[in-house]
C-alpha cells in the first residue's frame, strides 16, 4: 500500500483522522477516515499512533488486509506482552482455528453473523477452555482493530457466547495412591519435584524453578518466586504470571528432610568439582540438567507403571494436593492462597465436585446426630 500522508481535518464540531493512499488496483489517490473525535488532542494521539505504524512499515489498509494477516500483525505488535507459552498458544489458535475458517476473508468483511457462526462452531468442537482461548484472542484483536478505526464497528460486541458446561474431569490420586507414590519415588531423581507438587501443590514449572535461595530450611519455609518456561526447545525463567502466584508456603517436615539431604549431596558434589549448578536450582536430574516436562515424562510414567499406579498428568499431582487438603478439612481460602489462585472462585469452581461430596457428607453427619 502506497501511503501518501496522514492528517487531521476538522469537519463541523469534530476532528477527523485521515490517511491518504494510492489504491493498488486503480492507481488512484484515496482518503479514508480512521475515526472522529470531539477533542483535538484525542485525534492527535491517534494520528501519532497511525504515523508510527506507517514509519515501521506495519500500517495495513483495512480494505485489503485479511483477518488472518491482521491476526499475525497483532501478535507481532503484542509479543512482548505475552509469555513464550502464550505466544505459542496464540499462533496455534490462528493456524488451527482462525485460518481454516476465515481463509482469505478481509478484515472489513467480517460480519456479526459470520463471526457468530465461527464462535458456535468453536464452542461445539472444542473443550470449554480451548474455545474460550480462541474466542478471547479474536475478540481482543477486533477490539484493537476498532480502536484504530480499521473497521467501522467492533463486530464481536454483537456475538453471543453459547452456554457450555465444563465437562473436563479433574483427576487426582486417593490418599493411598499418593502415599505409595511418595514412598516409591524416594530412591529416584524424581523425588523432590514430586514432593513439591504433591505436598505443596506447586505447578511443575514452579517446582523445577525453585532455587536454594528461595528456601529457608531451618524455618521450613519455601518461597515461590519464579517459574520455568520451556518453549521451542528454549528454557527461560520468569516471574509468575500473577502476584498471587508469588507465595510463601510452610512445607511438610518430610519435604524439609528431603531438601536438607539434597542440599548436603549437592554441596559434596560441588567440593568434588562434579557439580557447578550456577543457577542455584534445587531440582536437577541425574545428569545435573534442568528438568523439563519432556525429560520428566518418560521416567515418571515408568515409575507409575512399575508400582501399578494409574497414570495421571503432572499437573494432577497439584490437583491431588488440593483435593486431599479439602478432604482433610482445610478451609477453601487457605487452599486457594497456597495454590496461588488469583480468586477463591477459581478454587471453588475447580474443586466443586469435592465440595459437593463434602456437603453431602456434612448433611449425613448432621442427620446421624439429630435423628439417629
Amino acid at each position: 500500500m502506497n501511503i501518501k500522508s496522514a492528517f487531521i481535518r476538522k469537519r463541523g464540531e469534530k476532528f477527523h483522522v485521515y490517511v491518504e493512499y494510492v489504491e493498488e488496483e486503480t492507481g488512484k489517490k484515496k482518503q479514508k477516515s480512521y475515526g472522529s473525535y470531539e477533542k483535538k488532542k484525542d485525534a492527535e494521539k491517534h494520528l501519532i499512533e497511525i504515523k508510527s505504524t506507517i514509519n515501521k512499515n506495519k500500517f495495513v489498509a483495512p480494505n485489503s488486509v485479511t483477518l488472518v494477516e491482521r491476526c499475525y500483525i497483532y501478535l507481532e505488535e503484542k509479543k512482548d506482552d505475552f509469555s513464550p507459552y502464550t505466544l505459542r498458544n496464540r499462533k496455534s489458535v490462528i493456524r488451527n482455528h482462525i485460518e481454516p475458517f476465515f481463509r482469505d476473508m478481509k478484515l472489513i468483511d467480517i460480519s456479526p453473523s459470520f463471526l457468530q457462526t465461527y464462535v458456535n462452531k468453536i464452542y461445539k468442537k472444542y473443550s470449554l477452555n480451548s474455545a474460550k482461548n480462541s474466542i478471547s484472542f479474536l475478540t481482543a484483536l477486533l477490539h484493537e482493530a476498532y480502536r484504530l478505526r480499521e473497521i467501522q464497528e467492533d463486530v464481536s460486541n454483537f456475538v453471543i457466547t453459547p452456554s457450555k458446561k465444563d465437562t473436563s474431569v479433574t483427576n487426582f490420586y486417593t490418599k493411598e495412591e499418593a502415599q505409595l507414590l511418595l514412598e516409591r519415588c524416594l530412591d529416584t531423581d524424581l523425588a523432590i519435584p514430586i514432593y513439591l507438587m504433591l505436598t505443596l501443590g506447586l505447578r511443575f514449572g514452579e517446582a523445577v524453578a525453585l532455587r536454594w535461595c528461595d528456601v529457608q530450611l531451618n524455618e521450613g519455609v519455601i518461597n515461590v518466586k519464579q517459574t520455568m518456561v520451556h518453549v521451542d526447545g528454549k528454557v527461560t525463567f520468569k516471574s509468575p504470571k500473577t502476584a498471587k502466584s508469588k507465595r510463601r508456603l510452610t512445607a511438610t517436615t518430610e519435604l524439609i528432610v528431603l531438601l536438607k539431604e539434597e542440599k548436603l549431596r549437592q554441596n559434596k558434589l560441588k567440593l568434588q568439582g562434579i557439580l557447578k549448578n550456577e543457577l542455584d536450582l534445587i531440582c536437577l536430574n541425574k545428569k545435573f540438567q534442568i528438568w523439563t516436562q519432556q525429560k520428566f515424562f518418560k521416567p515418571f510414567k515408568k515409575l507409575l507403571e512399575s508400582n501399578n499406579l494409574r497414570y495421571i498428568k503432572l499437573h494432577e499431582l497439584r490437583h491431588t494436593n488440593a483435593t486431599l487438603m479439602l478432604l482433610s478439612g482445610t478451609n477453601i481460602k487457605t487452599i486457594s492462597e497456597r495454590l496461588g489462585h488469583t480468586d477463591i472462585k477459581i478454587t471453588m469452581n475447580k474443586y466443586s465436585h469435592v465440595l459437593e461430596e463434602m456437603d453431602k457428607e456434612a448433611s449425613e453427619n448432621l442427620s446421624k446426630i439429630l435423628f439417629k
